[in-house]
């Protein structure tokens, strides 16, 4: 699609709406948006270097913009399929992967706008892709129930974990990229050692003991898991499923310690149709988190308190994705619709700069309700 077809929209302090009641209403304010037309953007990821963002859409193609004013960059043309996920490099901006349901994943050079390498292994659509932290290993799950373990220098397959028993929907590695952390439609959050391949852990909800490490009991509910994401610090692990709410795992105590519930204290699910990712952020002096939803536009909570602190609404259409740049100070996320909007943070909510480095993760032990 031309640069000429897409409309960007500078808009004003009063075009947002965020209910007066909330703690921080002026938390984000929106820089511009990307009305991209007929078909949902899927994935949205920002840059390591914060220079530009990627879009992956159902139209099959990857689409590269400048961060700082939303110009297109790049078009990125070779998928048959929808595109499920994308991911940047962490070692080169340059560098970006993303992965379809026509399963494959490709390789891109942004500046060549050159597809570099096709991998090909699983046998039914390919939903998530991450790179490991030197940038050299890519991990991909599906919807075959495997999770892949890519060389991408040479392309070859390292291995392959039967992982679960319906589609993988989201992947996510501890910030040493020792573990990845798995999520499924079966319900189940599993944990495996990236080296060995062996798995460490499986968590599940269960409803009379608040999490366990064990599925086989009879009072586990099975909602799909559709997002799993790492606290800054590596302890925790954020989970979302379609049963309307967020669960924040102490994983190693096989414990959820926080669940954090939609708008009219959960009478309004976060996300029951819809795969809406969620992510930290650490620049504000408490850690917050924050998610798309099916209906509410963007919330965020505050870690603790579990309050709703901030929502951004988007005439009610469903929000798939959030990506964060510099600790949530930069937001990017993507509609079903096709829109996508870059937010910047308020900078009256920025921790002081004399804060200790380490306090920009979460704290050791958040108190457990």
């Amino acid at each position: 699609m031309a640069e000429s077809s897409l409309k960007r929209q500078k808009l004003s302090t009063d075009s947002y709406v965020a209910q007066t009641i909330l703690p921080m209403n002026d938390l984000y304010k929106e820089k511009y948006s990307i009305s991209k037309g007929e078909h949902s953007v899927n994935s949205i990821k920002i840059s390591p270097d914060g220079t530009k963002f990627a879009t992956g859409s159902s139209d099959t193609t990857v689409k590269v913009f400048n961060l700082n004013d939303g110009e297109l960059l790049a078009e990125l043309i070779g998928h048959t399929k929808g595109i499920s996920d994308i991911e940047f490099s962490p070692t080169n901006s340059n560098i970006i992967a993303s992965c379809s349901d026509d399963l494959t994943i490709r390789l891109w050079s942004i500046k060549k706008k050159q597809c570099l390498k096709v991998l090909k292994k699983h046998t039914y659509h390919v939903t998530a892709v991450k790179f490991s932290l030197k940038g050299n290993i890519l991990i991909s799950g599906s919807a075959d129930e495997t999770i892949t373990i890519w060389d991408i220098i040479s392309g070859i397959t390292l291995k392959t974990l039967a992982a679960h028993s319906d589609p993988v929907l989201s992947l996510a590695l501890t910030p040493d990229s020792t573990m990845i952390a798995s999520a499924s439609y079966d319900g189940l959050m599993r944990l495996f050692d990236l080296e060995t391949g062996q798995c460490l852990k499986t968590l599940t909800y269960n409803s009379s003991s608040h999490g366990t490490a064990t599925a086989s009991t009879a009072d586990v509910v099975n909602f799909p898991i559709s997002n799993v994401e790492f606290s800054p610090n590596g302890k925790y692990i954020l989970s979302s499923s379609l049963d309307g709410v967020l669960r924040l795992w102490d994983y190693m105590n096989n414990k959820v310690i926080k669940t954090y519930l939609g708008l009219d204290g959960g009478e309004v699910p976060i996300s029951e149709a819809y795969n809406c990712s969620a992510k930290f952020i650490t620049k504000t002096k408490d850690p917050l988190i924050i998610s798309g939803s099916d209906k509410s536009g963007i919330l965020v909570w505050d870690v603790q308190s579990k309050k709703i602190a901030y929502q951004f609404e988007n005439s009610g259409e469903p929000v798939f994705d959030i990506d964060t740049y510099d600790e949530g100070r930069i937001i990017a996320a993507c509609s079903k619709n096709g829109a996508v909007s870059i937010m910047e943070m308020n900078p009256k909510y920025f921790k002081p700069t004399e804060m200790n480095p380490d306090a920009s993760s979460l704290p050791e032990s958040p108190a457990s309700s």
